[in-house]
C-alpha cells in the first residue's frame, strides 16, 4: 500500500479535498480510522492539535447515496496518516470493504485548524519578541502544546524573564502583527527526512507544523505567565479573529 500523500504543508489553506479512500481498520484499540490517498488533514504532532473535520463517501460508487463520517483527530502511527472516524460497529462492518478504492471528499473543520496555524505562528513569535526584548538568546521551550482555546511555551527555567518582561514582548509582538510579516516554512532534507523549518524575517526555528502566511492573520495576542516548581510557562491566546490572507 502508497503512503499518504501529505498536502498540509504545500496547502495550508486548502479546506477540502476529493480523494481515494485506501484502507479502513481498526489499531491496536479497536478504534476505526481511514487511510486517504492524500491529505490536507494534519496529524497531531508538535504541539498541534490533529485536524478535525468530515469525510464523505458513497460505499458503492456515485451511484449510492453519501455517507457522512465524521474525522474525530488524526494521528501518525506507524508513518501512516490516520483518520480516525465516530462509526458504530455496525456501519463499520458494512462499510470495510466497500470502501477501498472508492472516491471520497475531505472536508477540515476550518476555524479549528486555521486556529491552530494562527496560534502556533505566535507562539514562536512570543519567544522570539522576549528575545529581542531582553536583547539576549533564552533557551527554547521543551514543549509548546496547543489546544483549542490557545497555547504555551513552557521552559525549564525560572527567572530569565519577569511578567514585565513578558508585557513589553508582547506589546512589541502585537505591533509585530499588525505591521504584515511573511512567514515562511520549508523542508530541509540535510536535516533529516521531515525536517522543516519555520522562518520570519530573520528568524528560524526547526517546526514540522502549519503556520499562516502572515503576521497581521494572527490578530491581536495576549499573553499570561504562570511559574511553578522549575518551570516557567507563557500561555498565549488570541482575543480577537484576524482577517485570512493566504
Amino acid at each position: 500500500m502508497s503512503q499518504t500523500l501529505p498536502l498540509f504543508h504545500d496547502e495550508p489553506y486548502l479546506k477540502q479535498l476529493d480523494c481515494r479512500v485506501d484502507l479502513l481498520e481498526r489499531d491496536d484499540a479497536g478504534l476505526p480510522f481511514a487511510l486517504l490517498g492524500e491529505t490536507v488533514f494534519y496529524p497531531q504532532g508538535g504541539g498541534q492539535l490533529g485536524d478535525r473535520g468530515v469525510l464523505n463517501i458513497a460505499p458503492g460508487g456515485e451511484s449510492e447515496a453519501q455517507r457522512t463520517l465524521e474525522i474525530v483527530a488524526t494521528k501518525k502511527r506507524d508513518d501512516q496518516i490516520r483518520h480516525y472516524l465516530s462509526i458504530d460497529d455496525e456501519a463499520f462492518t458494512q462499510l470495510q470493504a466497500r470502501v477501498i478504492g472508492q472516491q471520497a471528499t475531505a472536508t477540515l473543520d476550518w476555524s479549528l485548524r486555521y486556529h491552530q496555524m494562527r496560534v502556533h505562528s505566535a507562539m514562536h513569535l512570543i519567544h522570539c519578541m522576549l528575545e529581542r526584548t531582553l536583547g539576549r538568546a533564552i533557551a527554547h521551550p521543551v514543549r509548546s502544546p496547543l489546544s483549542d482555546e490557545g497555547g504555551e511555551n513552557q521552559y525549564e527555567f525560572v527567572g530569565e524573564f519577569d511578567e514585565d518582561s513578558l508585557r513589553r514582548a508582547t506589546d512589541a509582538l502585537n505591533e509585530f502583527c499588525s505591521a504584515s510579516h511573511e512567514i515562511r516554512t520549508e523542508a530541509d532534507t540535510s536535516q533529516g527526512q521531515g525536517f522543516r523549518w519555520w522562518q520570519c524575517e530573520d528568524w528560524s526555528i526547526p517546526c514540522g507544523g502549519v503556520h499562516v502566511r502572515n503576521t497581521q492573520e494572527i490578530g491581536v495576542v495576549t499573553s499570561s505567565m504562570k511559574i511553578k516548581k522549575n518551570t516557567t510557562r507563557v500561555v498565549v491566546t488570541l482575543s480577537a479573529e484576524a482577517e485570512e490572507l493566504g
